[in-house]
């Protein structure tokens, strides 16, 4: 393995050289309860294949909205912006889950249409023939194995989660073809020097995807125990748009990003190591009487969100994922089957009790869309002195565990998010 990353790091940034046609921009658009979290594997997957990171975008919209009026009238703008900053007359658009239906009524409107080269419509919406006339490819997951659109090009990946359709290097290789008429030299996000790598995003209420303005601090912490090294690498206020960056980091190196907002507890965000640039970085916070107001919180103990952008599975015959607190697996076939689509799994001591009730979802959480919870006493320290060891062990051929470690944060003042990458390449760090 540390052959393999050696090799890695002595490529260039991008699997291939830049070439001189003319390149047309990808647009992405989430589903339900989506951001543009659910692009950045792909987006660094198109950047490791030579595809400059200018000419990648995501366009987020308020699935809170019952109705689509908004996000279509939003895309308008967006599509205009991108345009305008890019020179091209012209995009593509990848749409996943609910933005598939967005994009339907977008592209019924033949001058919308006439604005997008090629479509690719992901585990969403079928159609009797390619919405507005626009050449499409239609790939299929889990959540919609039979769909179909007429005269597209339709692929069944129905071994994979609904977001997983949207995130892995299977779909990527199908989307790379059909919007670059030739195969990805390589489905890998490949590592780029450790001194060049940056970050960017944007701090977001979820799920409305508006922004949340407050102070950024960036620590480099010690990848076996979560503790700070040094002095923060960068302080910084985001914008009103929640947006941050870029901001130099460390490759290969595990970071703590802090966000201090008056009057709102401390949110702490941990990350596997970055291996190259992300432009894409969400640091989600619960909209003010959201879900996070679920979540029961008292200073003996620390409750975490941790996010991957593939499906949570523990109730298959075999080879299920597992999600560990210090070695105990917080999954259960209640808490994450494939039937729900787990993307994201809330821990904490429920009643505070000091004690655990494993292998139950926490009410409300198991009638919610893509959301578990689970009742797990994880103890707290006033100054948060104490590790706490969070390892996943991916299911699949192939699959294997990280880890991340975070501090015992007590959530009476302080939230933790972890968020694991989708995909198990090349291990950095």
């Amino acid at each position: 393995m540390r052959l393999l990353l050696a090799i890695a790091l002595l490529l260039p940034a991008t699997a291939v050289p830049a070439h001189a046609e003319t390149r047309t921009p990808v647009v992405f658009v989430h589903g339900q309860q989506g951001s543009a979290q659910q692009w950045q594997s792909n987006a660094k997957r198109f950047a490791s294949n030579g595809f400059p990171d200018r000419l990648l975008h995501a366009y987020e919209y308020d699935t809170g909205v019952a109705t689509n009026d908004q996000a279509v009238t939003g895309l308008d703008a967006f599509l205009a912006d991108v345009r305008a900053r890019t020179g091209s007359p012209v995009v593509d658009v990848v749409a996943h889950s609910r933005g598939t239906t967005v994009l339907h009524t977008f592209l019924a409107t033949p001058e919308r249409a006439a604005l997008v080269r090629r479509y690719v419509n992901v585990d969403g919406r079928s159609s009797a023939s390619p919405p507005g006339g626009v050449p499409t490819l239609a790939l299929w997951g889990s959540l919609q194995p039979t769909g179909s659109i007429g005269g597209a090009t339709n692929v069944y990946l129905t071994t994979l989660g609904h977001t997983e359709t949207a995130t892995s290097a299977d779909g990527f290789a199908h989307v790379h073809r059909f919007l670059r008429d030739r195969d990805a030299l390589t489905t890998r996000v490949l590592p780029e020097a450790p001194t060049s790598v940056e970050i960017a995003g944007r701090a977001t209420y979820f799920p409305r995807n508006t922004g949340v303005e407050g102070l950024l601090v960036v620590w480099e912490v010690d990848g076996r125990t979560g503790a700070r090294r040094g002095l923060p690498r960068h302080t910084a206020r985001t914008a009103p748009d929640g947006s941050f960056g870029p901001l130099p980091v460390v490759g290969g190196r595990h970071h703590e990003l802090v966000l201090l907002r008056e009057g709102e507890p401390t949110h702490h965000f941990y990350f596997e190591p970055f291996e190259r640039d992300d432009r894409f970085l969400r640091l989600q916070v619960s909209v003010p009487g959201g879900i996070g107001d679920q979540v029961d919180r008292c200073p003996t103990h620390t409750a975490v969100t941790v996010v991957r952008n593939r499906e949570w599975w523990a109730d298959q015959p075999a080879d299920n994922d597992r999600l560990e607190f210090d070695g105990v697996d917080v999954l259960a076939p209640a808490v994450a089957p494939r039937v729900r689509q787990v993307l994201a799994a809330f821990v904490f001591d429920d009643g505070c009790d000091l004690a655990s009730t494993p292998g139950a979802v926490v009410p409300p959480f198991g009638s919610l869309p893509f959301l578990t919870a689970t009742d797990t006493y994880l103890p707290a320290r006033a100054d948060a002195a104490g590790a706490l060891l969070i390892t996943q062990v991916a299911r699949g051929t192939g699959g294997g565990s990280r880890t991340v470690a975070v501090r015992n944060w007590p959530s009476d003042r302080h939230s933790v998010s972890v968020q694991f990458k989708d995909y198990l390449d090349v291990r950095v760090g």
